[in-house]
């Protein structure tokens, strides 16, 4: 025999002491948990994915670019970044001289940059010019220099 009472939200048995308890009561409860608990467990509305529990616990990486004085160099930075801060570290990120502009610092989206800097996929690609070009130096990868790189999921 079923119970007398039964809980207000699901509807399990809430027996009685002249309550007969069953086995079928029992199962019959294991049931309805087992269907509600899996369906709120299943329902990805209401819960994070992996990618997304990412993109909460660990927003940002941090990594620190060791300049080598080539034409550019490519950046991973362990996931496809949708923003990229590059600055070289104990230099303005601007340098105007009389004839050019030295850019030691870079913004970067997939859908564009400040110049000097692009991502495709997982990679970032900085760039370091020789010489200036159209009245710009981008600064982005000098030999011995150290840059600060922000990546954001």
């Amino acid at each position: 025999m079923p119970s007398t009472n039964t809980t207000p939200n699901l509807g399990l048995n809430s027996w009685i002491a002249s309550d007969r308890p069953k086995r079928t009561d029992f199962v019959s409860d294991n049931t309805i948990i087992d269907t509600v608990l899996g369906t709120h467990i299943a329902d990805t509305d209401l819960h994070l994915t992996n990618t997304e529990k990412n993109l909460v616990s660990e927003p940002y990486k941090v990594n620190i670019l060791y300049g080598n004085g080539n034409a550019s160099t490519t950046l991973r930075p362990g996931f496809t970044p949708k923003l990229v801060l590059i600055c070289k570290i104990g230099a303005p990120f601007c340098e105007y001289t009389a004839n050019y502009t030295k850019v030691n610092a870079a913004v970067v989206t997939s859908r564009g940059s400040s110049g000097g800097a692009s991502i495709t996929g997982d990679s970032v690609e900085v760039t370091q010019n020789s010489a200036p070009s159209n009245g710009i130096l981008y600064n982005l990868n000098e030999n011995n220099a150290n840059y600060l790189v922000i990546s954001f999921r």
